[in-house]
């Protein structure tokens, strides 16, 4: 029987390996109900137990609606990968089969990296590095606003956003951290249809397919539309996204369902002053969709198709 596995960061303790997940852990465990229906062995593990060559030593069964912590070595034939960060699955450990490589992995870790395969379609972007590089490189920007983003950030925090004399205010949330410079793009005329004003305009692909699509839209005279940050989610028809937009989301998900073996990823867009499509960010880490959300189904049977074509 094929098992598997669904990674997070989290400590190996207690029965309860999806108690941070929230008002969504429905969703996930209807995920986990249809992986269960192919016949596969489910298991919810964490990057702390992995030892290399496929093996977990300990691990968390799925069975009956009900999670029973395992002690034992299990050996995982595929793992969904929901650590977020690049402490796995380890760069030198070949052999872990994984839903979305580590190349891909890297490449939506690094929006240096990113920009330099999607530029065409981002606003420009200037590798900035340390903090104290970023004001000798204002003027290589040409837009009133900045954007100062760390390379390798999650959830719209450490950004910041705002006039180019404000930028000496600005206190990093880590030391340390690395730095691109980006154009500002105003999104406030919205998207004819989906929304009247400032938004991030998100595409789910699963299979080179849209499966999934919302608006995010930022609190009122906030800039940043993370959910994290304070934005809200409104579910929208893929049939009403505009066909600029389309055309470039058929060209890049083709050419990762090639590069990058299939991945599961999304784009987010934002549509400028002259109604033109910028690609803001790429993300691996999808939120799922709540639980009343009409495609929540599509995104979720899309996902279990997407694994079932690597176990």
């Amino acid at each position: 029987m094929n098992k598997f596995g669904m990674c997070f960061s989290r400590d190996f303790e207690g029965t309860s390996p999806l108690s941070h997940i929230g008002k969504k852990l429905p969703v996930y465990l209807r995920l986990l109900e249809f992986c269960q229906k192919k016949g596969w062995e489910i298991y919810i593990l964490t990057r702390k137990t992995y030892t290399g060559g496929n093996n977990f030593s300990g691990a968390w069964l799925f069975q009956n609606g009900k999670f029973k912590r395992i002690e034992k070595d299990i050996k995982i034939d595929l793992v969904f990968d929901w650590v977020g960060n690049l402490l796995f699955p380890p760069k030198q450990d070949k052999g872990l089969k994984v839903v979305n490589i580590r190349e891909f992995k890297e490449l939506t870790c690094d929006k240096w990296k990113a920009y330099r395969v999607l530029r065409d379609y981002m606003p420009r972007t200037i590798w900035v590095g340390a903090l104290e590089n970023a004001g000798k490189n204002l003027s290589r920007i040409k837009s009133d606003k900045i954007v100062l983003k760390p390379h390798d950030g999650l959830r719209g925090k450490g950004i910041f956003i705002g006039s180019r004399r404000d930028l000496k205010n600005f206190k990093p949330e880590k030391r340390g951290q690395k730095y691109i410079l980006q154009e500002f793009v105003e999104t406030s005329n919205g998207i004819p249809g989906l929304t009247s004003g400032r938004h991030d305009l998100r595409i789910v692909i699963v299979n080179g397919e849209v499966v999934w699509c919302h608006v995010r839209n930022p609190v009122p005279g906030a800039y940043l539309a993370n959910v994290a940050q304070g934005g809200n989610i409104t579910e929208v028809d893929y049939s009403e996204v505009p066909a600029s937009v389309k055309r470039i989301v058929k060209s890049i998900s083709r050419k990762f369902y090639i590069d990058y073996d299939n991945p599961i990823f999304s784009l987010d867009f934002g549509l400028g002053p002259i109604g033109q499509p910028l690609i803001f960010e790429i993300n691996d880490q999808i939120g799922f969709p709540r639980w009343e959300m009409k495609n929540r189904d599509t995104f979720l049977n899309a996902l279990v198709k997407n694994f079932s074509s690597k176990m």
